[in-house]
């Protein structure tokens, strides 16, 4: 039994010491491997910041050489009281005077209605024959006149508008020599000259014209 036992302990201090440098192994192995991909990484990174070092200092120095050429070759700008030339100058103002229209808006405007003047009255004409009123046989001491006229048919015609306004007119001619025949149209027969003015402005009113006291005689 005992050897059994001292058995089986051998086994297993041999079996753990196995698995102890197994577990051992794997360290190592991984610490190789980390310590290379550091070391890999490393250098790859110093290798790009070594090269993208100096090319961007040789742009940038190429850059600046470029700006101070151009720089140099730019010709100075132009001072800004400098003087226009003559067509430019001429320009501005034709441009300056220039009025700008208004746009005119037309609206259409609705047709007119034809405005119809009626024709004036037609004067009657009265021809020169026509027969005139004599006097009454009792005239007055006065009357009154309503009008007074060389041309016969102009008498004619005011002795018309008197009759029309219901009065009873006549008509005197009067043969004055050098200033020719006239012809008067009066109204009424009065002994005194205030019955003929209160008359008169009774025919003013329905004539709607002036008039006269006038003696007969």
């Amino acid at each position: 039994m005992r050897e059994v036992q001292r058995l089986r302990e051998k086994v297993e201090f041999s079996l753990d010491g196995r698995r102890a440098i197994a577990l051992a192994v794997c360290a190592l192995l991984l610490f190789g491997t980390v310590f290379a991909l550091g070391v890999t990484i490393g250098r790859r990174a110093a290798s790009m910041q070594g090269s993208a070092g100096p090319v961007d200092d040789l742009a940038a120095l190429d850059a600046r050489a470029r700006n101070a050429d151009v720089a140099a070759k730019a010709p100075p700008p132009a001072p800004e009281t400098a003087a226009k030339p003559a067509g430019a100058a001429a320009t501005d103002r034709s441009q300056a005077t220039q009025k700008v229209e208004p746009v005119r808006t037309t609206v259409a405007s609705a047709p007119r209605t034809p405005t119809v003047v009626p024709e004036p009255p037609r004067l009657l004409q009265i021809p020169a024959t026509v027969p005139l009123t004599p006097p009454p046989r009792d005239v007055g001491e006065y009357t009154v006149q309503v009008g007074a006229s060389r041309e016969r048919g102009e008498a004619a015609r005011l002795e018309g508008k008197a009759r029309s306004a219901g009065l009873k007119p006549y008509v005197v001619e009067a043969n004055l020599g050098l200033k020719g025949t006239w012809y008067r149209v009066r109204v009424g027969a009065f002994r005194d000259r205030d019955s003929a003015n209160r008359f008169r402005k009774d025919v003013e009113r329905e004539l709607r014209t002036a008039a006269a006291v006038m003696p007969t005689h």
